[in-house]
Protein backbone atom coordinates (compact mmCIF):
# COMPACT_ATOMS: atom_id res chain seq x y z
CA UNK A 1 0.00 0.00 0.00
CA UNK A 2 1.43 3.36 -0.93
CA UNK A 3 0.91 6.63 0.97
CA UNK A 4 -1.90 7.83 -1.28
CA UNK A 5 -3.88 4.62 -0.79
CA UNK A 6 -3.18 4.71 2.93
CA UNK A 7 -4.38 8.31 3.28
CA UNK A 8 -7.50 7.55 1.24
CA UNK A 9 -8.40 4.57 3.46
CA UNK A 10 -7.46 6.41 6.64
CA UNK A 11 -9.66 9.35 5.67
CA UNK A 12 -12.46 6.95 4.80
CA UNK A 13 -12.24 5.43 8.28
CA UNK A 14 -12.41 8.90 9.79
CA UNK A 15 -15.56 9.70 7.82
CA UNK A 16 -17.16 6.43 8.91
CA UNK A 17 -16.25 7.20 12.51
CA UNK A 18 -17.77 10.68 12.21
CA UNK A 19 -21.01 9.18 10.84
CA UNK A 20 -21.11 6.60 13.62
CA UNK A 21 -20.64 9.38 16.18
CA UNK A 22 -23.46 11.40 14.65
CA UNK A 23 -25.77 8.38 14.85
CA UNK A 24 -24.46 7.70 18.39
CA UNK A 25 -23.42 4.16 17.44
CA UNK A 26 -20.55 4.00 19.90
CA UNK A 27 -19.87 0.29 19.39
CA UNK A 28 -19.28 0.98 15.71
CA UNK A 29 -17.01 3.91 16.60
CA UNK A 30 -14.85 1.60 18.70
CA UNK A 31 -14.66 -1.14 16.06
CA UNK A 32 -13.82 1.35 13.30
CA UNK A 33 -11.17 2.98 15.47
CA UNK A 34 -9.58 -0.40 16.20
CA UNK A 35 -9.50 -1.23 12.48
CA UNK A 36 -8.05 2.17 11.66
CA UNK A 37 -5.33 1.79 14.30
CA UNK A 38 -4.42 -1.67 12.97
CA UNK A 39 -4.14 -0.23 9.48
CA UNK A 40 -1.92 2.59 10.77
CA UNK A 41 0.25 0.12 12.68
CA UNK A 42 0.70 -2.13 9.63
CA UNK A 43 1.51 0.82 7.40
CA UNK A 44 4.11 2.29 9.73
CA UNK A 45 5.62 -1.15 10.28
CA UNK A 46 6.20 -1.60 6.55
CA UNK A 47 7.04 1.99 5.62
CA UNK A 48 9.70 4.21 7.09
CA UNK A 49 8.80 7.86 7.61
CA UNK A 50 10.25 10.33 5.18
CA UNK A 51 10.05 14.09 4.93
CA UNK A 52 6.72 14.17 3.07
CA UNK A 53 5.02 17.18 4.63
CA UNK A 54 1.72 16.57 2.81
CA UNK A 55 1.51 13.08 4.28
CA UNK A 56 2.18 14.26 7.83
CA UNK A 57 -0.18 17.23 7.50
CA UNK A 58 -2.91 14.87 6.31
CA UNK A 59 -2.34 12.62 9.32
CA UNK A 60 -2.33 15.64 11.61
CA UNK A 61 -5.62 16.86 10.13
CA UNK A 62 -7.17 13.44 10.73
CA UNK A 63 -5.91 13.47 14.31
CA UNK A 64 -7.42 16.93 14.88
CA UNK A 65 -10.75 15.83 13.41
CA UNK A 66 -10.74 12.76 15.62
CA UNK A 67 -9.95 14.78 18.71
CA UNK A 68 -12.92 17.04 17.96
CA UNK A 69 -15.16 14.03 17.38
CA UNK A 70 -14.04 12.38 20.60
CA UNK A 71 -14.69 15.58 22.53
CA UNK A 72 -18.15 15.79 20.99
CA UNK A 73 -18.83 12.15 21.88
CA UNK A 74 -17.70 12.69 25.48
CA UNK A 75 -19.95 15.74 25.80
CA UNK A 76 -22.92 13.78 24.44
CA UNK A 77 -22.24 10.88 26.80
CA UNK A 78 -22.00 13.26 29.77
CA UNK A 79 -25.29 14.86 28.77
CA UNK A 80 -26.91 11.42 28.56
CA UNK A 81 -25.49 10.56 31.97
CA UNK A 82 -26.88 13.79 33.47
CA UNK A 83 -30.31 13.12 31.99
CA UNK A 84 -30.30 9.55 33.28
CA UNK A 85 -29.30 10.63 36.79
CA UNK A 86 -32.09 13.19 36.79
CA UNK A 87 -34.60 10.60 35.60
CA UNK A 88 -33.44 8.06 38.16
CA UNK A 89 -33.80 10.60 40.96
CA UNK A 90 -37.28 11.52 39.78
CA UNK A 91 -38.19 7.86 39.52
CA UNK A 92 -36.88 7.09 43.02
CA UNK A 93 -38.97 9.98 44.42
CA UNK A 94 -42.00 8.60 42.63
CA UNK A 95 -41.59 5.27 44.39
Amino acid sequence: MDKADFLEQFTSYNELIENALISQNFDRVVSLDVARREMLHKFTKNNSPDQDLHFFKSLEKCAEDNAKSISMMIEEMQECRRKNVTRLRAFSKYR
